[in-house]
């Protein structure tokens, strides 16, 4: 990256007696030959941040890491090269390491790993199995995960880091065939040093059951747990989150039928049993729909009217972006972030006896936020109330993220913050679902009162401490002149 341009501290907002201090800023010039800006923070208190080169070096491309401390001040800069043919297939980090995989077609690999302290990086080569699809990776100490399907069957696929051996972790559910198993999803439980694994059978044509797979430290692949089958609601999506020695919380959404999600649950699995699962239609939750204008809203309403007269429940697609369930004294309290899948049609051009002919294609267009829910259960899974509140980002991200940090949480409320446009959001909630405050401010600003943010694509993270990473870029414009860069922000609070 280029020189930074200035560097400023403590611009003091106040307002309703709350205080937010921008403490310090830095800026990078993005025209400097180097693009894709990625942040990657630890709690430890310090930060990477990862650009790859425009250019290529000696038929590598090259992807670079710079380090900085609490007080945004660059310690050490380093890079490694990737050859050409290897295109990036998915990353993992955590507090301490940056992953990243790329293969090439053939199935050659490499994986990359940093450490975050010390920018030591690191390379694991390797081949993957024929007929072998790898997604969503996941590190566990020295061990790199993968959900796989190698010859259609579902599998989990581990690669050692030292040594870059494979081993494959086989799925099975009883006498169902391995081609009518799909895993859905999987998670990393670092504390535990487990693996939950869910995955859809379906034993009959049209019959689905959704199973809880856990796998521990050892590779020991234990019983499946049924979640859901046979003349029960069918899941959407779902997540676990571990609260204690015996007891796990099971999140996501659900349907009647189909893959269109009717509303969320909330769950328990204690000791290899599900003790509950409570279902909640969306429109049933507080001002689920209050983001809308009043008169979307009243049709809505109005069609839910007419589906519950026949017997029936109004589908509304909507995902839920889950946060780790927050154990209190008397239940839960859980956060989710509502969103849904985007598409767009563009055009492209293909040739038919020599003569070009326009054709038309529907692709991924991003993920829409469009507000978060913040409920509390009981220790049985009811409902005790739920507040919901709009969530505009600003832009679709292309994966599913989190944008909503936990800024403080006490015995008796919790306080949370996330960034919309040129906003800081904050909003604090006592445990009885009242809102004690939500406050914004306009913080994303340069440090010269002559400057103007024309446009802002950002995001916040909890850092360490009181202190929060505020960054994206901007366009800012001074006078007739206008810059395009890269900042980072951070906030105390």
């Amino acid at each position: 990256m280029k020189n930074l341009f200035f560097t400023f501290f403590l611009l003091v907002f106040i307002q309703a007696g709350a205080q937010i201090n921008t403490e310090n800023r830095i800026e990078f010039d993005l025209r400097n030959g180097y693009s894709g800006e990625t942040i990657y923070e630890s709690s430890k208190g310090y930060f990477v941040l990862e650009s790859k080169a425009d250019d290529y070096v000696d038929g590598q491309a090259e992807i670079k890491y710079d380090l900085y401390n609490g007080d945004l001040e660059l310690e050490k800069t380093e890079s490694v090269l990737v050859p050409k043919k290897m295109m990036f297939r998915d990353l993992y980090y955590n507090d301490d390491y940056v992953y990243n995989m790329f293969a090439t077609k053939a199935g050659e690999f490499v994986i990359t790993g940093v450490q975050m302290s010390t920018l030591e990086i690191s390379k694991t080569t390797g081949v993957l199995p024929p007929k072998a699809y790898l997604r969503s990776m996941k590190v566990l100490g020295d061990q790199v995960y993968f959900l796989a399907t190698i010859k259609k069957a579902p599998v989990i696929y581990k690669v050692d880091l030292g040594s870059g051996k494979g081993t494959t972790i086989p799925i099975s559910i009883g006498a169902i065939p391995p081609k009518s198993i799909f895993s859905e999803n999987y998670q990393i439980l670092e504390k535990t040093n487990e693996i939950l694994l869910f995955v859809n059978a379906y034993p009959k044509k049209g019959l689905k059951e959704l199973h809880m797979i856990r796998i521990t430290e050892s590779d020991d692949v234990e019983k499946p747990l049924k979640i859901s089958g046979i003349g029960d609601n069918s899941i959407v999506s779902i997540s676990g989150c571990r609260i204690d020695v015996n007891k796990i919380i099971i999140t996501g959404t659900y349907a009647k039928k189909g893959g269109m999600s009717e509303g969320l649950f909330f769950g328990e699995v204690e000791d290899g049993t599900v003790n509950y699962i409570s279902y909640y239609n969306f429109l049933d939750l507080k001002d689920f729909l209050s983001y809308l204008p009043e008169k979307k809203q009243e049709k809505i309403e109005k069609k839910k009217e007419k589906k519950e007269a026949q017997g029936k429940e109004l589908t509304l697609d909507y995902w839920i972006a889950d946060h780790d369930v927050i154990v209190l004294e008397d239940g839960y309290l859980f956060l989710g972030e509502a969103y849904y899948p985007t598409y767009r049609t563009e055009s492209y051009t293909t040739y038919v006896n020599g003569k070009p002919v326009t054709q038309y294609r529907t692709v991924f267009d991003g993920y829409q936020y469009t507000h978060a829910t913040l409920g509390k259960f009981s220790k049985e899974g009811e409902m005790m109330w739920d507040v919901c509140f709009e969530l505009n980002p600003g832009y679709k991200p292309f994966f599913v993220k989190r944008f909503i940090a936990i800024s403080e949480q006490t015995a008796t409320q919790i306080s949370m913050v996330y960034t919309s446009g040129n906003e800081i959001v904050s909003k604090t909630m006592d445990f009885d679902g009242n809102i004690i405050s939500d406050e914004k401010w306009d913080f994303i600003e340069t440090g010269n009162s002559d400057d103007k943010a024309k446009r802002t694509f950002s995001n916040v993270d909890h850092w360490y401490g009181n202190y929060f990473l505020a960054y994206g870029s901007q366009v800012i414009k001074n006078g007739k002149e206008k810059r395009k860069v890269y900042f980072v922000n951070k906030i105390g609070f």
